[in-house]
């Protein structure tokens, strides 16, 4: 893989009422601007996916994820317009430190989404989030 390709995390934190949690993009954002994403950011020098999620997740929501699954490696789908990256997607379906709440500039805000509502949003950063919420949610239920 190349020097140049960049390497992310997100998560998709599943509740108990089976939605999904996802931050919309704050505008001043360079890739995927007012966007709904799942939470996460770039790697550090020296971290793996896994502890880059839980870090990421801890600073922009303020909760520690303690049960997670790795879904899937995603390219970024427009390199055009974004660059070239790579994604690793985990399902985070138990964490500590209480509810999520919006702990950075990251997001204008976040919200919960059940499936419907998640298949009709026209505005998600580029990935097929409805299938990874699929499962991530299957996740849930066999934990």
């Amino acid at each position: 893989m190349s020097d140049d390709i960049i390497r992310t995390v997100g998560a998709l934190l599943v509740d108990d009422q089976d939605r999904l949690l996802l931050g919309l993009r704050a505008p001043h954002k360079k890739v995927w601007p007012n966007h709904w994403d799942a939470i996460g950011g770039r790697l550090e020098a020296g971290e793996t996916a896994r502890q880059a999620m839980i870090r990421e997740v801890r600073e922009e929501i303020g909760v520690v994820p303690v049960v997670f699954h790795q879904l899937a490696e995603i390219a970024e789908p427009r390199p055009d317009l974004y660059g070239g990256s790579i994604a690793t997607l985990f399902s985070v379906v138990a964490w500590t430190g209480g509810q999520p709440r919006n702990s950075s500039n990251e997001h204008v805000r976040i919200e919960w989404f059940n499936e419907e509502q998640l298949a009709s949003l026209n505005s998600l950063a580029g990935y097929d989030y409805p299938r990874f919420g699929k499962l991530a949610r299957e996740m849930k239920r066999s934990v």
